[in-house]
């Protein structure tokens, strides 16, 4: 007689208002592990999306708990339900709100278990100045000491950081990319050898990810007559000012506002070189596709970001949050091909060893199932 195998519920509850780095590493993870026979995905997202309809094209059954139409009451409820409903197993949060309605939720319907990911360092310092965002947060990790079991750290530095506020919780497991999916989708291209290097950047158009820095680097490549364009992908609040900035500093020819694509594989593929500028970063997502396709990288040092490249043995570090810092360092890393091949090429069997798809997943399905 054959025993029946036991199917662990696991839903997750994820904002799903962008299609960034938590959205595409919860879509990255339901993709790789839908056809579990151990498991069984679903999700309550907070933003009908690109996320939703994705994870619903992988049979995942989502529900949308409208943050836009309900008050936290509801939205609470809807958790509860929900997870009632699919009798969960494992609740699995990602970010603040999330956090805290998820686990009141999934308390309310008596889901054993729950474990949250933290997938970069908080975007604001949060101080009795703000009080209400101050209580949110202060509730946020009461709730995670209390009423969950794992805390998830995308980084060996996010892994130290929660270390010290969740102690004896924390277990790191990167994110991950599908290396041989991008490679064999999206081939490595081939050096046109043009005139002009084109140099991108890529993500929500924030402060903290520092476009504004992006662009007087660009115009300070073209002023020393480093001859190259920049490619901005993404959208977000800032992109009037980011536009109107490239308009003073006399460059609207050599910058081209690409706004948000998905996949922006195909866009990657005909850059030069990237270039990460943000004030902070956890563990991106675009590093690590940079990593897989071989795009050259040159990055703040900071968060996840040193990792990623080995402490600069896969990419190009900088310390400095200037312009002349990362034009000096762009400009070395483009005209010093030998070294290039050899950090692009570091680079892509990094992300293979360490930042694969089949050794991270499997972490998760082991913490889901115990």
């Amino acid at each position: 007689m054959n025993t029946p195998t036991k199917v662990t519920v696991v839903t997750h509850v994820v904002s799903g208002d962008l299609w960034a780095g938590a959205e595409v590493q919860v879509y990255s993870l339901c993709r790789a592990l839908v056809d579990s026979p151990h498991l069984q995905l679903t999700a309550v997202v907070f933003n009908e999306g690109v996320l939703s309809q994705n994870l619903r094209e992988l049979g995942v059954e989502v529900e949308v708990a409208d943050e836009a139409r309900h008050g936290a009451l509801k939205m609470v409820k809807i958790i509860r339900d929900h997870c009632r409903r699919h009798n969960t197993t494992v609740l699995h949060t990602h970010g603040f709100k999330e956090n805290i309605l998820g686990i009141l939720g999934k308390d309310l319907a008596g889901v054993p278990y729950s474990v949250r990911t933290v997938h970069g360092n908080p975007e604001v310092e949060i101080s009795f100045k703000s009080p209400h965002k101050w209580l949110v947060r202060q509730l946020d990790l009461l709730l995670g000491r209390l009423r969950q079991q794992t805390i998830v750290a995308v980084s060996s530095q996010l892994e130290t950081t929660l270390g010290r506020v969740f102690p004896g919780k924390v277990r790191k497991i990167f994110n991950f990319v599908d290396v041989d999916g991008i490679r064999e989708q999206w081939p490595k291209r081939p050096s046109t050898g043009g005139e002009h290097f084109r140099i991108g950047i890529v993500g929500r158009l924030m402060p903290v990810k520092r476009i504004d820095l992006f662009i007087r680097t660009i115009a300070l490549l073209n002023e020393q007559g480093f001859k190259c364009v920049g490619v901005v992908i993404g959208s977000g609040p800032m992109e009037q000012r980011m536009r109107a900035l490239a308009l003073n500093l006399g460059i609207t020819g050599r910058i081209e506002f690409k706004g948000f694509i998905n996949p922006a594989f195909g866009e990657l593929r005909t850059l030069d070189a990237l270039l990460m500028t943000s004030d902070h970063e956890g563990l991106p997502m675009t590093l690590l596709e940079a990593l897989a396709m071989e795009i050259p990288v040159i990055a703040h040092r900071v968060g996840g970001i040193p990792e990623v490249l080995a402490d600069g043995e896969c990419g190009w570090l900088v310390d400095e949050q200037s312009p002349e810092a990362y034009a000096k360092t762009t400009a070395q890393a483009l005209r010093s091909r030998i070294e290039l091949g050899k950090k692009t090429e570091k680079g892509l069997l990094h992300a293979l060893t360490t930042f694969g798809l089949c050794a991270n997943t499997k972490k998760y399905e082991e913490l889901y199932i115990q």
